[in-house]
């Protein structure tokens, strides 16, 4: 059974509820633009981030940073309940750095995990979240004033929750499965040394597992085969080459693992839709706006993300 309980949306937010009653795990690669929200009202679930997994117990708030590879699968139990919220760069990024408290990307960067929320804050976040749900729902006057404030109030709770380290990527949260445990370990392996992994044979020899075994789990939790998990590794590597150091295209090439200059920006564009070259140049444009004249209107950064799945919200 699946239900959707709503789906809501104003300029820069989606938010929406979904009820399933069978084992359903994210079947397709997950990395985007945006900033994402999930809480759990009932159920649990295996949340894989990056290069960890977690169980994620109802009651629980879990923050996703931009352009991080993420999946949820099916835990002890396959049913569930939980709210989605995915919040695009702006206008929110501009209201936060208004506050002059926190920026949207710093709290990302910083609380990217899992938080679990004792009885009072768990009462006092489900409260918040339905308020947002009204206000897109009725939109009356101010709505999205009220979305701004009560979102507002939920990431300060966030903030406040008392735990110690709070990037959560080592908390009792994280998950124990042998299964899970291997798969973050390769996803580990591969996020340090992207450059030099060349093939699932190669990880399946280091890691003393058969390639058939690593292939299957390693799709199974994290949504994408070895060799596109190890070509985002690269390709995010080297879209930071391009912007903040001086190496030129094969340089970069090189540095990323890529023997060829032509293989490079062949995967380079399938990943972010233009070439190594146009990418340097647009963030030229963004560093020094005044010689945005020098390029071409048509030098557009795409909206999306690398391997953007264009997944609909409630098949998170």
């Amino acid at each position: 059974m699946r239900q959707i309980v709503y789906e809501e949306e104003m300029n820069g937010l989606v938010m929406d509820r979904v009820i399933r009653d069978y084992e359903f795990n994210m079947a397709e690669k997950h990395i985007h633009d945006n900033y994402e929200i999930y809480y759990l009202l009932e159920g649990e679930r295996n949340y894989f981030i990056e290069k960890q997994t977690y169980l994620v117990r109802e009651g629980s708030l879990v923050f996703v940073n931009r352009h991080l590879i993420h999946n949820t699968g099916v835990s002890h139990s396959s049913y569930h309940d939980r709210i989605l919220i995915e919040l695009q760069a702006e206008p929110f990024s501009t209201f936060f750095n208004c506050t002059q408290e926190v920026t949207l990307s710093d709290f990302f960067r910083s609380h990217t995990g899992v938080v679990e929320l004792d009885a009072a804050r768990r009462t006092y976040i489900e409260a918040l979240l339905e308020g947002i749900h009204q206000d897109l729902k009725d939109k009356d006057t101010g709505y999205r004033l009220s979305v701004y404030s009560r979102l507002s109030s939920l990431l300060l709770c966030a903030m406040r929750c008392p735990l110690k380290k709070p990037t959560y990527l080592h908390s009792m949260n994280i998950y124990k499965n042998n299964k899970y445990t291997k798969v973050d370990e390769v996803a580990t392996y591969i996020a340090a040394n992207f450059a030099t992994v060349s093939s699932l044979s190669g990880l399946a020899e280091h890691f003393y597992i058969s390639r058939s075994y690593l292939s299957r789990v390693f799709k199974e939790v994290t949504g994408f085969t070895v060799s596109e998990y190890i070509n985002t590794a690269r390709i995010r590597q080297a879209q930071k080459l391009l912007e903040d150091s001086s190496l030129n295209i094969s340089e970069i090439s090189r540095e990323t693992g890529y023997e060829t200059v032509t293989y490079f920006e062949k995967i380079f564009k399938k990943h972010t839709g233009i070439t190594p070259l146009k990418y340097r140049r647009l963030h030229e444009i963004h560093k020094w706006p005044a010689d945005a004249s020098r390029y071409s209107v048509e030098d557009k950064r795409p909206d999306s993300a690398p391997l953007n799945s264009g997944q609909k919200k409630s098949d998170i």
